[in-house]
């Protein structure tokens, strides 16, 4: 009997998560799983932790089911519902095949990998950062999951030959190169009614504060390395730009949690910077990711340590200076030919302020070249599309 619909698992995809950029990717994988399958009914299955960021899921993926990944006591739940998909997509929450966050996640990430294929349901790896390992164990553990796909996509250069040497001779059928799907996130139109106005006459400048970096990671002592004190650096930008009467300054946070306070949430710490600078301005709280691009998306200049928050800006043909802590940024921006990230872990404090400064007086070039690079970026998704599109038809033929 002919197959009716095709059931697609997403690994690390989620809307529960309080990191917006989680949502993005999730809401931009489904949107161009959907758009690929051709009219072919799809039915997805999320498998993720359980999250409290509560945060909505556009209207057309409102009943989407979730299996809990967690704990190994969720396994037998994991097995079954992984052997009722027809295909399987890891996006590995964009960044986290790697050990920069340390060996609980690591492990979570990989594991998942040889268990799917354990359950012949080998998975596509969908455009994510692969690495960095910084150890030989973590390779070791990287080589043997990454060998447990069925394709991988690298979303940057640096992740494409990572991935290559982890893949030996099995990278020319395996490996392909296609930028973050957030690139293709759809913004809302118009401007939501609840949103503030981002009136005319000065120069919007929107900062997404990082409150894992501001409170100095999850070990609370510079646990990304960082060569300059962000803490500090946020607070001069801020009290700089806060007193000139050409600028707005906004503060917008991409990640927080509905409930309580976390040390990576970044609306506690905006809170608490609204309080010392009364006269700089607070982002809605977004309900969703396409709400986050599209405020985003209002501004004149953007300084994003998310990189969500960074790409949104981009995406949106909005200059931004994306603030890298690890090589993702520099790998994904410089692949799509962006070059105004700030390097944390490589320059001092001064160096980034005079970073900022610039910008403000280019903003108008930086903007054109935030628009050809997600126009390159939209274009490089292409073979991930293509791909998409024949497993879902080889399916509905078998």
């Amino acid at each position: 009997m002919p197959k009716s619909k095709v059931v697609i698992g997403l690994y690390w995809h989620s809307f529960k998560s309080s990191n917006l950029g989680v949502s993005a990717l999730t809401d931009a994988n489904m949107t161009l799983i959907k758009d690929a399958a051709n009219g072919t009914q799809v039915e997805f299955i999320l498998f993720s932790p359980d999250g409290r960021g509560n945060f909505e899921p556009p209207k057309e993926f409102a009943d989407v089911r979730y299996v809990k990944v967690s704990t190994i006591k969720h396994a037998l739940s994991i097995v079954r519902s992984i052997r009722s998909c027809d295909l399987v997509y890891d996006i590995g929450a964009g960044d986290s095949f790697s050990d920069i966050y340390g060996w609980k996640r690591l492990g979570k990430i990989a594991g998942l990998k040889i268990v799917s294929a354990l359950c012949q349901r080998r998975p596509v790896l969908s455009p994510q950062t692969i690495g960095p390992f910084s150890s030989s164990a973590a390779k070791m553990v990287g080589k043997v999951a990454i060998r447990c796909c069925r394709s991988v996509f690298a979303r940057d250069i640096p992740s494409f030959d990572r991935a290559r040497a982890l893949l030996g001779r099995n990278s020319d059928t395996h490996l392909g190169h296609a930028s973050d799907l957030a690139f293709g996130l759809k913004q809302l139109s118009p401007w939501p009614e609840d949103f503030p106005e981002v009136g005319q006459g000065k120069k919007h400048v929107g900062i997404n504060v990082s409150g894992l970096l501001y409170n100095g990671g999850y070990s609370g002592i510079n646990q990304f390395g960082l060569s300059l004190d962000y803490k500090r650096l946020i607070l001069e930008i801020i009290e700089d730009l806060s007193a000139r009467e050409d600028i707005q300054v906004w503060l917008i946070p991409h990640v927080f949690h509905a409930t309580h306070v976390t040390r990576e949430c970044d609306r506690a710490v905006s809170v608490e910077l609204h309080r010392g600078f009364p006269n700089v301005k607070f982002a809605p709280i977004f309900r969703n990711a396409r709400e986050a691009k599209t405020f985003i998306g209002g501004m004149d200049l953007v300084l994003a340590a998310r990189m969500h928050a960074a790409i949104a800006a981009v995406s949106s043909g909005v200059a931004c200076l994306p603030m890298s802590y690890s090589v993702k940024f520099q790998g994904l921006f410089e692949s799509i030919n962006y070059p105004y990230t700030i390097d944390l872990k490589g320059n001092s404090l001064d160096e980034a302020k005079a970073q900022v400064l610039a910008a403000l007086e280019k903003t108008d070039a930086i903007a054109v070249r935030a628009s050809l690079a997600r126009d390159l970026a939209l274009k490089t998704l292409a073979p991930y599309r293509s791909h998409v599109s024949e497993d879902i038809a080889r399916v509905m033929r078998a």
